[in-house]
């Protein structure tokens, strides 16, 4: 995990993956629906870091997260950073202290839905190869 004492800006390389928790935001060709992307009520949508952790805690804090927000976790879908910054939008660290150093935000979504949409719809085109689900649990 990041050092929670230091707190990077998040590079345009770094991989950051969106938990999948609604069965409508996958599909069965591995492409995600732009759902995944859509920042419902707010102008941010959250994701999580891959800087400095293994897969396996990475399932760890999707798993958490389902739990904390009594949903299921379907699987994950991973995106550049550099892909996130189109248009208004760019990605900023959020840390969920102290359990998620690693959470961050992409910001700047317009407030109307159709902007929204717009921006989802070239977010999940700009997923880097298809969607992961989840691992067995042994």
């Amino acid at each position: 995990m990041i050092n929670s004492q230091d707190i990077p800006t998040v590079a345009d390389n770094e991989l950051l993956a969106r938990f999948i928790f609604n069965s409508n935001e996958k599909r069965d060709d591995g492409n995600v629906n732009h759902k995944l992307f859509m920042p419902y009520k707010w102008t941010e949508l959250s994701v999580n870091r891959h800087r400095e952790v293994s897969i396996v805690e990475t399932w760890a804090i999707g798993f958490d997260i389902a739990i904390h927000r009594s949903k299921v976790l379907y699987g994950l879908a991973n995106i550049r950073a550099s892909s996130c910054c189109h248009s208004t939008l760019r990605v900023v660290p959020d840390p969920i202290l102290p359990n998620n150093p690693n959470h961050a935000n992409i910001i700047g979504y317009p407030t109307g839905k159709e902007d929204q949409m717009a921006l989802a719809k070239v977010l999940a085109a700009s997923i880097e190869g298809k969607w992961q689900a989840v691992p067995e649990r042994s």
